[in-house]
């Protein structure tokens, strides 16, 4: 019998247990109704096919861990798209807030000199300690939460927090130190 002629719930069962094919036939019915839903979502036209195969291998992955849809396959597809879309703008979010939050520690530091330069950003930020370069680029350039990067560092979320806090405070102090170490400079040059 041709798969296009199965049930649904023998599709889902089948694909919970490894079928490719059952799987292929529901990303072949299904597929229309997850890019309608990234469309609904205002997810940009070049984006959809992305959002739609990842809510996809999302849900493959889930099969081949033994969780996913046991039936209702287009209702949790849908939902595995939203969450993706969601997921998506809260993380450009706070990668945003994080490069904010780093630009106003930054212009803190600019603000008590003239001579902002990105040259004396990287040569503080080399000065800090590696721990530090790292939580600041995990947390306020790529915008992870403490929550997320915790585990990776063996740390509680919240002492991921008062670590980057920390880091933000020591790149400020570097960088007037740098502006500093620089304006001698100038100085013994002119004179």
């Amino acid at each position: 019998m041709d798969r296009a002629e199965h049930d649904e719930s023998e599709l889902v069962a089948a694909a919970r247990f490894g079928d490719r094919e059952a799987f292929a036939e529901l990303y072949r019915r299904h597929r229309p109704s997850a890019r309608a839903a990234a469309a609904a979502l205002r997810v940009p036209r070049s984006d959809r096919d992305d959002v739609v195969d990842e809510a996809f291998a999302n849900i493959l992955s889930a099969f081949q861990k033994g969780n996913g849809p046991t039936e209702n396959f287009r209702p949790y597809l849908i939902t595995a798209v939203r969450n993706l879309v969601y997921n998506q703008t809260r993380r450009a979010a706070r990668a945003d807030d994080g490069c904010r939050r780093l630009s106003i520690e930054l212009g803190r530091a600019e603000s008590a000199t003239d001579n902002f330069d990105a040259e004396q950003v990287r040569a503080a930020m080399e000065q800090l300690p590696q721990r530090w370069q790292r939580i600041l680029h995990v947390v306020d350039i790529e915008g992870r939460t403490p929550s997320e990067v915790a585990p990776e560092l063996g740390m509680s979320p919240n002492a991921v927090a008062a670590l980057s806090s920390r880091a933000r405070r020591g790149l400020r102090t570097a960088y007037l130190d740098e502006v500093r170490r620089q304006a001698d400079r100038d100085e013994l040059i002119s004179a």
